[in-house]
């Protein structure tokens, strides 16, 4: 099993943990690929109703992932690790704000939950643009 690399505590009590996929592919070139990940439960506060919560939670389990993969191919050897702490860099000034906020949790476990609801009843053999 392979163990983040890094981990960043969140402000709103999440953590961000970031994985390293990064591999050889030709000559002295790789592929440097992270994932970060943020798991996050999912609480009766996300939501006005509890009918609400138990059907996420029945669509969704007892928590959701957001998932991210940053990524550069054609890296030398020399520069994978400063390529990995850039990578890291940019995410963190970029997107860690946003994870960070208070509100980041409830708006994500509301937004899955939404988007797998809308998947479920979609008929069989559906295409979006199809229908008209």
């Amino acid at each position: 099993m392979v163990q983040p690399i890094r981990e960043f505590p969140l402000e709103n009590g999440l953590s961000l943990r970031i994985f390293d996929y990064t591999r050889h592919y030709f000559g002295d070139f790789h592929h440097v690929r992270l994932e970060l990940t943020c798991e996050i439960p999912i609480l009766s506060a996300h939501f006005a109703e509890p009918a609400d919560r138990e059907a996420a939670c029945r669509l969704l389990g007892n928590a959701v992932v957001y998932r991210r993969t940053v990524e550069q191919m054609g890296v030398p050897s020399a520069e994978v690790q400063p390529t990995v702490e850039r990578l890291i860099g940019n995410f963190t000034h970029h997107a860690l704000p946003y994870l960070s906020t208070p509100d980041f949790s409830r708006r994500f476990v509301r937004a899955e939950f939404e988007r797998v609801r809308a998947r479920r009843r979609r008929p069989i053999g559906y295409l979006p643009g199809s229908h008209d």
